[in-house]
């Protein structure tokens, strides 16, 4: 069904702008004037926004009597299989609606930790954007400008200025054959970690590492714990949802961890023993899994382990994030100091009658 984009005058005689959806123009039209919207531009929007479309889309299969689920469907790239499986399976047990909200709640937890994330990291990269910038402006601006001037009067350039001055000149002398060597390499290390053996491999690594990795394997088991937790609440069972969980996880080790796990409990065996043979999830989060189990809450402990995880990741994201800081203020802060002092000696050293 087309989108149209429309300029439009209210009753009032208010200014709006937005989109409708309509079989024609003239159905867009008449449309917005039931609606008491008057437009005064109207025209068929060939770009509209993606979700817009998707949703357009999935309400023009809903009102041709398909389920949600095959409606959702239609859109697989706004809607993963994750988000289909559940919708099928909370309107099978006629909980659409608190399935829903939960699922909801979870997706704005999730853009919520993405967005401290990025706000975190923003001062920290404007910085070393910053810093990069002077250290290139000294190292071929500052420093061949320094040099001839010494040239010109015979004068010596103390040794760490040559060094740094020789690897400036290097540097805009081949910085194409760098880029290029970067380039190539970014390439071939993406369609490495594509494959199956790079993305097992680097998953492996970010999780050895001393605090990035105790961070990523807490982040993807909470978001795998939610999973859990919002499946079996739409009344998936248990072996589909460790399927699905395993494919939302986001780290390879972890979802490796997860598969192993649904073929236990296919076998018979509980969750919590089946989780704690894979190595990868905490002893305070088994607890609460068998504790749930026994007690038959099995969702309001997944609920409570991934909440307990979320609020984890959020201590170590503000912990390093604090570190972080000092740490590139004092490595920018030594670099520009090596390199201002590498100007500022020798100059303060020379001595143009002298030199003469």
């Amino acid at each position: 069904m087309p989108v149209y984009a429309y300029r439009a005058l209210t009753a009032s005689g208010r200014s709006c702008t937005g989109v409708v959806d309509a079989d024609s123009q003239q159905a867009a039209w008449l449309s917005l004037r039931a609606r008491g919207v008057y437009p005064t531009a109207l025209g068929e929007d060939v770009e509209p926004a993606r979700g817009l479309r998707a949703l357009t889309r999935v309400r023009a299969g809903v009102r041709e009597g398909r389920p949600l689920a095959d409606a959702l469907g239609e859109c697989p790239e706004e809607f993963p299989v994750l988000y289909r499986e559940l919708v099928r399976a909370s309107e099978a047990a006629g909980a659409l609606g608190p399935v829903l909200a939960r699922l909801a709640a979870y997706l704005e937890r999730t853009a919520a930790i993405r967005a401290r994330l990025r706000t975190a990291l923003a001062y920290p990269a404007v910085m070393a954007l910053a810093v990069t910038a002077v250290l290139i402006f000294l190292l071929t601006w500052v420093l061949p400008q320094m040099a001839q001037l010494f040239a010109e009067t015979g004068a010596p350039l103390p040794l760490p200025t040559r060094a740094l001055l020789l690897a400036g000149t290097i540097a805009s002398r081949t910085w194409i054959v760098w880029v290029l060597a970067l380039a190539a390499a970014v390439i071939g290390l993406r369609a490495w970690f594509g494959t199956q053996s790079g993305r097992v491999r680097l998953d492996a690594w970010l999780l050895g590492l001393p605090v990035i990795g105790r961070l990523v394997g807490a982040a993807a088991l909470a978001r795998s714990a939610h999973t859990l937790a919002t499946l079996l609440a739409g009344g998936v069972r248990l072996e589909v949802a460790l399927d699905l969980a395993a494919a939302t996880a986001g780290n390879t080790r972890i979802a490796m961890a997860l598969s192993a796990a649904r073929e236990a409990v296919r076998q018979g065996q509980p969750l919590a023993p089946a989780l704690r043979a894979t190595g990868v999830v905490p002893s305070s989060v088994l607890r609460l899994i068998a504790t749930g189990e026994r007690g038959g809450g099995l969702t309001d402990a997944l609920t409570h382990a991934a909440e307990s995880l979320d609020a984890e990741v959020e201590r170590d994201v503000a912990a390093a994030t604090a570190l972080v800081e000092p740490a590139l203020v004092l490595a920018m802060g030594t670099a520009v100091l090596i390199l201002v002092l590498s100007v500022l000696v020798p100059l303060l050293r020379f001595d143009p009658l002298a030199a003469s």
